[in-house]
């Protein structure tokens, strides 16, 4: 009995471990690929689990950086809204974004969505 306790322990760690290591980004708003007929005055990120979020930039297809009112969390959460500080003009716009996940595992990605006039 007590080896079956022992394998049962076991894998629960693995389990566990392999969860919080698919921590990612599940939605955005905008969401990839939108266009847009009004530009957003905030970038909302929603992760399928708790993360610190490291990095976000946001900047358009010519390489122009766009101001954000974001400092880095040192609290874990699974929901961010990151406000942008200039108005958007018409154009195509890349969010690149890097998060921790709670094994202080390093996770990263972007999306992209366009500013229709």
């Amino acid at each position: 009995m007590k080896n079956v306790f022992k394998v049962l322990l076991v894998i629960s760690f693995f389990y566990s471990a392999c969860v919080q290591a698919h921590v990612d980004l599940v939605s955005s708003i905008p969401m990839e690929g939108s266009a847009l007929t009004k530009a957003p005055s905030q970038i909302t990120l929603n992760f399928s689990g708790e993360v610190r979020l490291a990095k976000v930039m946001l900047h358009m297809d010519n390489g122009k950086m766009i101001s954000l009112d974001f400092a880095m969390s040192m609290k874990p959460d699974d929901n961010y809204t990151i406000a942008i500080k200039d108005e958007l003009g018409a154009g195509d716009y890349t969010v690149n974004w890097v998060a921790m996940g709670g094994d202080s595992h390093k996770i990263s990605g972007d999306f992209s969505f366009k500013v229709k006039q």
